[in-house]
């Protein structure tokens, strides 16, 4: 698919292609760093809300802090001025002084400094009361005789009530002390908070200081905190619509919940089911640092949890802003999207943008395209325009110079080539210049075919001489050799005539003895006969013995003409190896006539071996006629031994004659051959002619070309 789109088209989709990667890697960078960069602004945002809410149930606690713990530092104090002076203490006797020091809430004379911690206590709690809407009542309640030895029960409270009219007693000490806030500041000794309690309705938390002397408890200071002014917290917020807040005291319980006031009072397990997230939540609250974590609510929802510490007392009281965790993903999948949106937005722009500009810039590329095409189909005579002087319109001149290039040295190459096939070797190049780089390769390899064709029709003239001297020599020898032939041919006539000759006269030999035996037979019969052939075998076998002589010179001179047939078919083989491939066709011919002269000396050789067997009989015949001699020496007087001799003389000539027929029919085959070698020396000899004309047609045709001298 890549391969067959335009540059244009590929080089966008390539850029594309990798500017994507590169926006998908920086948007993935982007998100991961705007995750980070988003977590860390919402986390600080919901830190700083937290840390917010913190601060106004700080508030409320230093208000009401401030008000007991001013109001106990005065009453410690007034002991230490009563040491210091004793009078203070003691009860006024003078009706103006007694008017005076009268309690406005108990109906007793106080002394004067209790006269002056009732009127501070008095007011500073109306005021606290009055002027501080987070406290709902402030009281002072005093051990039993503690505050002044006539009165046993010294208590009040001041509530909003309370604050601009008469102050009343508050109750019984059997009442105030069994609650906890006076129970755990008993206890304590210091400073305390209480857990969440109702109130007349009211859901309240106090903060109890108590009044020492020494290590003597004698009463506290209490500030009621009204639970439902903690709504001065952050309990909404547009961004975060699941935003709520919880105040947690020291022990995990749930002083406040904007979720719902029916939670007061219930723990932070209730709201943590996981075990692990309580336990994590539980040991980051034993410090006294903000953290924050996620978690699992009981309803199965992700909530991150934001803890800000709140000083109560000598506890650390917890402020939690929670948030579930989509929420906070919300805006990290919102930055998400809309990266995502502007991304592929500007990855469209930035494709088309390059496309185009590509498009502009590569437009030239078209032109050297169909130009190679044009090249490609045979065609170089093209035209390109490079009106930029950017490496596109390098390219395309550098192009068409090379397409002039290549047209020059195809018109040269064109040029070389047809005046060589027109046989002109002697040609010279046009355009030597043109042949740069690798195009000098090309002409070099021209050069070099012309010169090894030159050679090669030099060398095929010089053979042609050669054949042609050779071919004449060869018709010399076969016309020789012919002639020879023909001679051996009537040589062998003579030889067959001969030995019809001698034929006859060893028929005749048989004729005689038979008409000897028929002779002997009338006369006497054995003795007559015997003695007969005896001298006419004898007779026989010495003619027989001259003819063997003359039939041995005739074979001897047979032998010779094969020797001599055969050396002249070597030499013509010679000769046509010489030719080379021009003479095959002689060599054949040669070969043939050797194996002509081979046949000869064989039938020579074979017709000798008949004449030695003959010989070899008519030795045998004279041992014969030898002993017969002696026989008939012996029995001379016996005629029917002269008969018998006869006889075998009569067999020995049919036997004779026998022999010469076989003689005549060798004979006969020798002067076969001998015609066969007369006709094959003058086919040779007309071959000679002919490939003599075929050299001189050869020599004529390489004449035709224009070769080098050197």
């Amino acid at each position: 698919m890549l391969k067959k789109m335009k540059l244009t088209q590929k080089l966008a989709l390539i850029i594309g292609s990798i500017l994507a990667v590169i926006l998908i890697i920086l948007i993935g960078t982007t998100i991961v760093l705007s995750r980070t960069a988003i977590s860390e602004a919402t986390y600080g945002e919901l830190n700083a809300i937290s840390n917010g809410s913190a601060q106004q149930i700080q508030a409320i606690f230093n208000a009401a802090e401030t008000v007991a713990q001013d109001m106990q530092k005065y009453v410690e104090q007034s002991y230490k001025t009563a040491e210091e002076d004793p009078s203070l203490t003691e009860a006024p006797t003078d009706d103006a002084a007694i008017a005076l020091c009268q309690s406005s809430i108990y109906d007793k004379t106080l002394t004067p400094i209790n006269y002056d911690v009732e009127v501070y206590l008095r007011e500073t709690a109306r005021n606290g009361a009055a002027y501080n809407a987070d406290l709902a009542g402030i009281g002072v309640m005093f051990e039993p005789y503690k505050f002044q030895d006539d009165i046993k029960d010294y208590a009040f409270y001041i509530g909003e009530d309370e604050a601009n009219g008469d102050i009343q007693p508050f109750a019984p000490y059997e009442d105030y002390s069994q609650e906890d806030y006076y129970k755990l500041a008993l206890e304590k000794k210091t400073d305390v908070v209480t857990d969440p309690y109702d109130y007349n309705g009211v859901s309240m938390v106090s903060y109890a200081s108590p009044i020492l002397h020494g290590d003597e408890l004698r009463g506290i200071v209490m500030a009621d905190i009204n639970v439902s002014h903690f709504d001065k917290v952050a309990t909404t917020n547009e961004n975060y619509p699941s935003m709520y807040s919880t105040i947690y005291n020291a022990n995990g319980k749930i002083v406040y919940d904007s979720e719902s006031l029916d939670d007061i009072g219930k723990m932070l397990s209730d709201f943590t089911p996981n075990a692990e997230d309580l336990e994590a939540i539980q040991s980051q609250m034993a410090g006294d640092s903000a953290f924050h974590l996620e978690t699992t609510r009981e309803d199965g929802q992700k909530v991150t949890r934001f803890f800000t510490p709140i000083q109560a007392a000598n506890e650390t009281w917890w402020a939690l802003t929670a948030i579930y965790t989509s929420d906070i993903n919300a805006k990290m999948k919102a930055t998400f999207f809309w990266m995502l949106i502007l991304s592929v937005a500007a990855l469209i722009v930035i494709i088309t943008a390059i496309f185009f500009v590509l498009k502009n810039v590569l437009s030239p590329v078209q032109g050297i395209v169909q130009a190679a095409h044009s090249i490609a189909d045979g065609n170089l005579d093209v035209h390109l325009e490079a009106a930029n002087e950017d490496e596109i319109g390098i390219l395309s001149r550098t192009f068409a110079e090379m397409a002039e290039n290549l047209k020059r040295i195809v018109t040269d190459l064109k040029y070389v080539l047809e005046e060589m096939a027109n046989g002109n070797f002697t040609v010279r190049t046009k355009a030597e210049d043109s042949y740069i780089g690798e195009f000098e390769g090309v002409l070099l390899s021209v050069r070099k075919m012309n010169r090894h064709l030159t050679d090669a029709l030099k060398q095929i003239d010089l053979a042609a001489d050669q054949v042609s001297s050779g071919s004449d020599q060869m018709a010399a020898g076969a016309q020789a050799l012919s002639q020879g032939s023909v001679e051996q041919a009537a040589s062998v006539e003579e030889l067959a005539a001969t030995i019809s000759g001698i034929s006859e006269h060893v028929q005749g030999t048989a004729r005689n003895a038979a008409d000897a035996r028929d002779y002997s037979t009338e006369s006497d019969r054995e003795t007559a006969i015997c003695n007969q052939q005896m001298h006419k075998m004898i007779t026989a076998m010495e003619e027989i013995g001259k003819k063997s002589t003359e039939i041995g010179k005739i074979i001897k001179t047979i032998e010779d003409i094969a020797f001599q047939t055969n050396i002249l078919a070597l030499n013509a083989a010679v000769e046509s190896a010489r030719a080379g491939v021009a003479g095959k066709g002689f060599a054949v011919v040669a070969d043939e006539v050797r194996n002509l002269a081979g046949k000869s000396a064989s039938a020579a050789n074979s017709t000798s071996d008949l004449i030695l067997g003959a010989v070899n009989a008519v030795e045998q015949g004279m041992e014969i006629a030898n002993e017969t001699a002696r026989s008939l020496e012996q029995v001379v007087e016996k005629s029917h031994a002269i008969s018998g001799i006869v006889d075998q003389i009569a067999e020995a000539a049919v036997d004779q004659s026998d022999s010469l027929e076989q003689v005549t029919e060798g004979m006969n085959q020798i002067s076969s051959v001998v015609q066969t070698n007369s006709a094959t020396a003058e086919q040779s000899a007309a071959t000679s002619e002919e490939l003599s004309s075929q050299a001189q047609t050869l020599r004529n045709l390489v004449r035709q070309f224009k070769l080098h001298k050197n």
